[in-house]
């Protein structure tokens, strides 16, 4: 089952690969969906979205069942002046697996972990 699924813009166009971060998790408990612009394009395909232009582009294998990114995934939020605790999700995905950075701060920080299957 697909890690990792193609993102378009409502003009169809490509704009990126989405993934579900297990350690990023909704007030429900169910995982985040990451989407990171990327340098590869799907076959046949020869222009991406101008939404993603001039933004950073990551490196991706194009393997869906294996996704692997680089280079790390930085995400974060809340924290100084703010009333959400500050929330950082650091790591690096690697053939289907998202391996956590120490200075994340959810329960994963240190772990090695498969991403979670994409549902249709």
């Amino acid at each position: 089952m697909a890690k990792a699924k193609i993102v378009r813009d409502s003009d169809g166009l490509f704009d990126g690969i989405k993934f579900n971060c297990p350690a990023c998790l909704w007030s429900d408990g169910t995982p985040q969906a990451k989407v990171l612009p990327v340098s590869w394009l799907p076959p046949g395909e020869t222009q991406e979205s101008p939404h993603v232009a001039g933004k950073p582009h990551w490196g991706f294998n194009g393997d869906f069942e294996n996704p692997t990114l680089t280079p790390s995934v930085l995400q974060w939020w809340g924290g100084e002046g703010t009333e959400v605790p500050k929330h950082v999700c650091h790591s690096f995905v690697t053939n289907g697996r998202i391996q956590f950075l120490g200075d994340c701060t959810h329960a994963l920080a240190g772990q090695t972990v498969d991403l979670p299957a994409m549902e249709d």
